[in-house]
């Protein structure tokens, strides 16, 4: 068992250290799904049953616009704020580096 933590931490350090961050396994990427295709419009119409069909079809693509949008906008939102902590913890840990030094140097 020890040596499956150790495996499993030396994997850990050795990821950590090849991707130069401390995310381990990277930052996420939005899962919003995939971009929604716009409906290819016909050349032209033969019946008002054509045009109601494509109608809707591009009614239901600008919904799935909007949720993708939407969910994108999400996506950017959370990770500013992940930013926004990500740079209070560097600053805090500067704010400590300098302190070590300031007392290892007497002031």
């Amino acid at each position: 068992m020890k040596k499956l933590i150790l495996i499993s931490i030396f994997y850990t350090f050795s990821f950590s250290s090849m991707i130069g961050g401390n995310l381990t396994f990277g930052y996420s990427s939005h899962s919003c799904g995939t971009k929604p295709y716009k409906p290819v419009k016909p050349y032209s119409f033969n019946s008002q049953w054509e045009v109601d069909n494509y109608n809707n079809e591009m009614a239901n693509y600008y919904d799935e616009v909007k949720r993708y949008v939407d969910c994108i906008k999400e996506y950017v939102e959370n990770a500013e704020i992940d930013k926004e902590n990500i740079d209070e913890k560097i600053n805090e840990a500067v704010d400590d580096a300098n302190e070590v030094i300031r007392e290892a140097k007497g002031y």
